[in-house]
């Protein structure tokens, strides 16, 4: 009696266990969203997750300290919210019809192989971003139906030349042009830890103020540089860039400012780039931009943002109609400017639909 008790026991244990494993999800399936009844899946999630951080490390943000957690919290949380708004469209692009067929999506896949020179080059660039072909695919679906979807939505938006008057007559602030300056200059680099080109800094200096010499003899600036100046940009144009306030790094900007026309530094300036040698060629006077300047630009400009506001305004009225639950807390907002967002934010992200 007591050997069927402790048999019939030990088989009830082995079915308990059995039923239990079986109704235990899987690590990652737990839903930490649900848009109209569809989830979205912690692995989902963290996958996305995983490759910004990733991004992010890259550009020096340290995800190790109390802060770099609250950031992630708050990563994660941003994040989230895109698919959300993601899940919600591709739902709406199914019911507008607009989703596309398996043989657009196998065409666009192979329309974007084309473009690399062969498909091991392709495969090794999804890599990159830690794909494969059928998490591109997925992508590429969710881009195409999100496309046609903005497209239905806004094929009636018209921006008429009265419209685009009255934006620049609201926003005549956003006309102004700062003083710039028409400037050329002559590079030679040193040794960095991101790119190597077999001269020390000592010896970067040695050369360029060579250079210095040979220009305060008398030699033609342009010429020089296109002979000598190792920046790929400005070499053939004899080393010549326009630009404003805040466009260079602040040592060259400071130098190239200081100068009159025809003046050319009396030292080398040492930049992250290497060793400059400075002409200023003219000083370009702050203005504000006429209507008749920015006509073409506003007139090109203007119908995509109108058709992305009414997009948005479009999103939102979806949203406020839809079921969402959101299983994440929130998390605590970071300072300004230390974040993700702060360094770019929703700018680094990938595409609508990255995997």
């Amino acid at each position: 009696m007591n050997k069927w008790r402790k048999a019939t026991s030990f088989v009830l244990a082995v079915v308990m266990a059995a039923t239990v494993a079986g109704c235990t999800k899987k690590p990652g399936s737990e839903a930490v969203a649900t848009v109209n009844g569809e989830e979205i899946t912690r692995a989902q999630l963290d996958k996305r997750l995983a490759k910004m951080v990733e991004v992010y490390k890259s550009q020096g943000l340290d995800f190790t300290t109390e802060q770099g957690k609250g950031m992630k919290k708050a990563l994660e949380r941003q994040l989230l919210d895109g698919m959300v708004e993601e899940k919600l469209l591709l739902q709406e692009a199914k019911k507008q019809g607009v989703l596309p067929s398996d043989s657009d999506i196998k065409a666009k896949v192979e329309e974007t192989k084309k473009k690399f020179d062969s498909e091991e080059k392709f495969l090794n660039a999804l890599k990159t971003y830690n794909m494969d072909i059928k998490e591109f695919a997925d992508w590429t679906k969710q881009n195409i139906a999100l496309d046609a979807l903005f497209n239905k939505v806004t094929k009636d938006v018209t921006v008429s030349d009265a419209d685009i008057k009255k934006y620049y007559d609201e926003n005549k602030e956003t006309f102004k042009q700062g003083e710039k300056v028409r400037a050329r200059h002559i590079l030679i680099k040193f040794d960095t830890p991101n790119e190597k080109v077999g001269r020390t800094t000592d010896q970067a200096k040695q050369e360029i103020l060579a250079v210095l010499d040979r220009i305060n003899k008398g030699e033609d600036f342009a010429k020089l540089a296109k002979e000598k100046s190792e920046d790929p940009g400005s070499k053939d144009k004899g080393g010549e860039y326009t630009f404003g306030r805040g466009e260079m790094v602040k040592e060259f900007e400071d130098a190239a400012f200081s100068l009159k026309p025809g003046q050319v530094t009396k030292e080398p300036v040492k930049t992250v780039y290497g060793f400059h040698i400075i002409k200023l060629e003219e000083k370009i006077p702050a203005k504000s931009k006429s209507f008749e300047e920015v006509k073409g630009e506003l007139q090109a400009s203007l119908p995509l943002q109108k058709k992305q506001e009414v997009f948005a305004k479009y999103t939102s009225d979806l949203k406020s109609k839809a079921t969402i639950d959101i299983k994440l807390p929130n998390p605590p907002a970071p300072a300004p400017g230390t974040g993700p967002a702060g360094q770019g934010g929703a700018k680094g992200e990938k595409p609508p639909g990255h995997p």
